[in-house]
């Protein structure tokens, strides 16, 4: 398939999509690549996912559910990308009046959502938002978290697990999930239902509360867009500015590995730091996280065996590496997570490495379909795409490449 051929067919599965079709963080990715063509289906997008947002601030993250059943409110939040996603809307779209009047109009929704998560999600008031489920971060399966995964034991509450369980997880077993790991992710769902999404006692139970860099790294960069929006439009930036400088302090002065040069999670519930090696850490450059000096050691990994940088027969980048005693464990290529990693390295110019990101994105796109993940060690004459080959956010990452 060559790039106008890929062009049209995910302007297709776009055109297809309902809106807010996820109901989660896809919903800012789709609504930028509409804005340069359609800017009415970007606002479209945004609206609906914002129109089941609670009054508490919370936007839902809806999964679907198993046996034919609705999906349901899971208690889970999605990554907060919507400042930034309102800003790269308003950038991309040619009626800079309707553009404007839809930030005013989104504005203190999203200054909303940012409210609930350091009001209920920040208890230690360092502005490091928590996460209660691995789903949340934005990455399925991490490494960091087997250590506390691990530490979840389910057998007291298996007749309570299996009468409660109404989500599936199988769709996301290529990401690197096992049978256990599964049973302990919809443990974590059960509990959060079992305390009726009541965040004090969520906070007092789980045993799943974890200070994740990528999501605070996202939050970071909507804070930021929060920032230049508000000053856009004339509205009160205080709440933002206050923000985005506590929680860019706090990253580097709790997350930032001194050491290994990478951002790790932390493990508040054990007062722990989750030391492993995934695209978790890199990311926070996409909020501008990082100084100059602490970006070129992220890039250094990138460019090191770890994430293939130097193997040409690995895809860039993979979510994680596991180093083995010959060749390392790599998950696969998340297409929406390569998306972040490209604004955030040209955020630090570093051009060379933003274009590997971008070419090899589009070669998996372009060559196998609207995937969501691919295998980080096929070679480029044997790409193996996973999940669903028509999937509205990769279709939107592809065309937002390829404009780049």
């Amino acid at each position: 398939m060559d790039s106008e051929l890929f062009r049209q067919t995910a302007q297709g599965i776009l055109n297809e999509a309902p809106s807010a079709l996820s109901q989660n963080w896809d919903a800012g990715i789709i609504a930028i690549a509409h804005a340069p063509y359609n800017l009415d289906q970007s606002i479209i997008e945004l609206r609906s996912l914002f129109d089941i947002q609670l009054e508490n601030g919370r936007i839902p993250q809806m999964l679907s559910a198993g046996d034919g059943q609705a999906p349901e409110d899971t208690g889970l939040v999605v990554l907060p990308i919507f400042g930034a996603a309102l800003l790269q809307l308003y950038e991309l779209a040619a009626d800079k009046a309707a553009a404007k009047a839809f930030l005013q109009e989104m504005y203190p929704k999203v200054l909303q959502l940012h409210r609930y998560l350091y009001d209920f999600r920040d208890p230690e008031e360092e502005g490091l938002v928590c996460i209660y489920h691995p789903l949340e971060s934005g990455l399925v399966y991490n490494p960091a978290w087997e250590k506390v995964l691990s530490n979840i034991s389910i057998l007291a509450d298996e007749g309570n697990l299996k009468a409660s369980s109404n989500f599936s997880f199988d769709d996301l077993t290529a990401q690197g999930l096992t049978a256990s790991d599964r049973e302990r992710y919809q443990y974590l769902l059960n509990l959060i239902r079992q305390h009726d999404f009541d965040e004090k006692n969520i906070f007092d139970s789980t045993p799943f509360l974890i200070q994740d860099p990528l999501f605070n790294g996202v939050l970071s960069w909507s804070n930021e867009a929060l920032i230049q929006i508000g000053s856009l439009i004339g509205s009160d930036i205080s709440e933002p500015l206050q923000w985005h400088e506590l929680t860019v302090w706090s990253m580097n002065e709790k997350l930032w590995d001194e050491d290994r040069g990478i951002y790790n999670a932390f493990d508040l519930k054990h007062n722990e730091m989750l030391r492993e090696y995934s695209i978790s850490g890199l990311l926070p450059m996409c909020g501008e996280v990082p100084t100059q000096e602490q970006a070129e050691e992220l890039l250094l990994h990138l460019e090191s065996s770890a994430f293939g940088g130097k193997n040409p027969a690995v895809r860039l980048c993979p979510s994680y590496t596991i180093e083995g005693e010959t060749e390392p464990n790599r998950g696969p290529v998340s297409i929406k997570l390569n998306w972040l990693l490209y604004h955030g390295l040209m955020r630090y110019d570093m051009e060379q490495m933003a274009e590997k990101i971008r070419k090899h994105s589009l070669e998996c796109l372009v060559q196998s379909g609207c995937y969501p993940w691919f295998a980080s060690d096929a070679s480029k004459d044997a790409i193996k795409g996973l999940g669903d080959p028509r999937t509205p956010t990769s279709a939107a990452v592809g065309l937002s490449f390829l404009l780049s």
